[in-house]
């Protein structure tokens, strides 16, 4: 009897044990996460220019207050009194400088909205890897420069995507298409070129999300020319397997693409269909 009741005293005592070791392992990690969003934010000022001191009369890093991060400008916190970032909204402040790779110690961030600032130079090309887990990214209206990374495919998070109004160049990642949560997307004047990504029948997104972007072409939009080619194609093959040769002449170009066509008597020795086709000779 009586190694049972020490027996039962040492494993109360071992559970009080585990429970102390919890919480301080909880403390601890809590700590860390406050330290680490603390120092996010610290990045982000020093990487950003301020030229109207927005940033610096209000991001006051000398208080030690629980939460006082969530009173600075612009940011929302989880809650008031947890240092942990959940919004970074900063538009509309003339900032200035390139994109904050310091962002990614903001580990519970959702939301990063740097839109009408002045910010320049090219995405990081680990993007997804910086704010794996957002929701809302609006860069709109800066110079942000170069390609879209194909990394941002990795944000599987992401509701909205707003890259307006900057002067991105070259293809969007079609995998971004595959972002199955998102609502919003736009990449509207910016230097863009080649296929569009496929979003299905989602209504949030129209010709209007690649406006003024000359170079883009698929769905919503012009057919892309390797469209056209296959198409183009296809037709010859289905000629050609009626013993129809196709011989084409240059230097004409209409709106419609068969403009006119010159059918020989299908004879033996005369086999040849003449087809003027966009200007282009089709062999």
């Amino acid at each position: 009897m009586a190694f049972l009741i020490r027996d039962t005293l040492l494993s109360k005592q071992n559970l009080g044990n585990i429970f102390i070791c919890c919480v301080l392992l909880l403390s601890c990690s809590f700590s860390s996460a406050v330290e680490s969003d603390i120092n996010c934010l610290k990045s982000l000022k020093a990487t950003l220019l301020d030229p109207l001191g927005y940033l610096k009369s209000s991001w006051d890093f000398n208080n030690n207050t629980e939460g006082f991060i969530c009173n600075f400008l612009g940011i929302e916190c989880w809650h008031p009194h947890e240092s942990k970032v959940l919004n970074i909204k900063l538009s509309d402040l003339e900032l200035k400088g390139p994109f904050p790779h310091g962002v990614a110690n903001c580990t519970s961030l959702a939301g990063l909205d740097l839109s009408s600032n002045e910010l320049s130079g090219p995405l990081p090309e680990d993007i997804g890897r910086i704010i794996s887990f957002i929701t809302v990214l609006d860069l709109s209206s800066n110079s942000f420069s170069g390609q879209i990374p194909t990394n941002i495919t990795n944000c599987s998070y992401l509701n909205v995507l707003k890259l307006d109004s900057n002067q991105f160049t070259g293809n969007i990642p079609l995998g971004i298409g595959q972002l199955s949560r998102m609502k919003t997307f736009s990449v509207a004047n910016n230097q863009l070129s080649g296929q569009v990504p496929d979003f299905g029948s989602n209504p949030g997104i129209t010709a209007e999300s690649y406006a003024n972007n000359v170079g883009l072409c698929g769905k919503l939009l012009k057919p892309c020319r390797s469209s056209q080619v296959k198409s183009t194609s296809t037709l010859v093959k289905v000629l050609k397997s009626n013993s129809v040769v196709i011989a084409a002449a240059a230097g004409f170009g209409f709106a419609f693409p068969f403009s006119f066509c010159f059918f020989l008597p299908r004879a033996p020795s005369v086999r040849r269909l003449w087809v003027f086709y966009r200007g282009y000779k089709l062999r």
